[in-house]
């Protein structure tokens, strides 16, 4: 099995037993999302990792790229922690991807007691990868090159790869409260994509059926109940006793819409308030 670790950023921020709710929160997602799709995998913790084997790399993938809370990833290979066993699957990662003029870097990084330093490593590593492809005419560039070996010590155990894809980053979905969000434009399941990046399951009030179908890529399991005028809103929401609402407002549109809403008796959120108008448009086409 194809194996992948995954990186998180604000999990790491909290206390211990916040952080492991949030790292319990995540890998059920990730589990929920191959379960979907009746995928196959395997998911351990550890300390600031979460590591995910898998034979369905591609899918695998797909599905990590669009899970709140994840910071990054990369496809890895394990190995021990020796030097040797370490420079030879460096290498041995290389030689694929190496082409003819290319150059290259090593970067190494440890978490634990070794007889080496990080350092060290990277310059054994580099040798080994310079001696795995020295008939394709290898050069050194530590800034910008054409590929960088990454190696992760941690412990006793090892890991190889080549490649850091980003995540979207945020908080894992459910690990903060229900919100209810008014989406009858891309605006609106903008600002609804930006609580989930918050951590918030948001309950869709929405007749739009193609922008469903793009906020579920990052909520499979969202729930979704059909659009009322502006001035209900409120009501529906307490009839799903969630924690707020929230809309797609611009600075400019919020008086207008504000006063159709009439009182404001839950939290109200306006993730685009502060955006302007190019920002907007750039995240409903990546992410909406």
């Amino acid at each position: 099995m194809a194996l992948f670790i995954i990186r998180y950023g604000e999990v790491g921020l909290k206390s211990k037993a916040v952080r492991r709710r949030f790292e319990n929160a995540l890998r059920r997602n990730i589990a929920e999302r191959f379960i979907l799709q009746k995928l196959e995998c395997r998911i351990e913790l550890d300390w600031g990792r979460v590591y995910l084997w898998t034979d369905e790399t591609d899918k695998a993938a797909e599905i990590l790229r669009k899970t709140f809370g994840i910071v990054s990833f990369s496809r890895a290979i394990e190995c021990s922690s020796d030097k040797q066993d370490i420079c030879a699957n460096a290498a041995a990662l290389s030689k694929p991807l190496y082409k003819n003029g290319m150059s290259f870097r090593v970067k190494a990084r440890r978490t634990g007691q070794h007889d080496y330093t990080s350092m060290e490593l990277a310059k054994e590593a580099g040798s080994a990868v310079w001696l795995a492809n020295e008939e394709r005419g290898p050069s050194v560039n530590l800034t910008d090159p054409d590929l960088t070996v990454y190696i992760e010590v941690r412990q006793n155990r090892a890991y190889v790869f080549s490649e850091v894809v980003q995540g979207p980053g945020g908080m894992p979905l459910a690990t903060q409260g229900r919100v209810l969000g008014y989406v009858n434009d891309g605006r609106g399941a903008a600002a609804c994509w930006m609580m989930m990046k918050r951590g918030c399951k948001v309950i869709v009030a929405t007749d739009n059926d193609d922008l469903i179908r793009k906020l579920r890529d990052w909520d499979p399991n969202i729930k979704v109940v059909d659009s009322v005028p502006i001035s209900e809103v409120i009501d529906l929401a307490r009839k799903f006793k969630v924690d707020g609402v929230v809309f797609g407002w611009s600075l400019d549109e919020f008086e207008y819409y504000q006063s159709q809403v009439g009182e404001m008796t839950l939290p109200i959120f306006h993730p685009l308030i502060g955006m302007g108008e190019s920002d907007i448009n750039e995240l409903i086409g990546q992410f909406i």
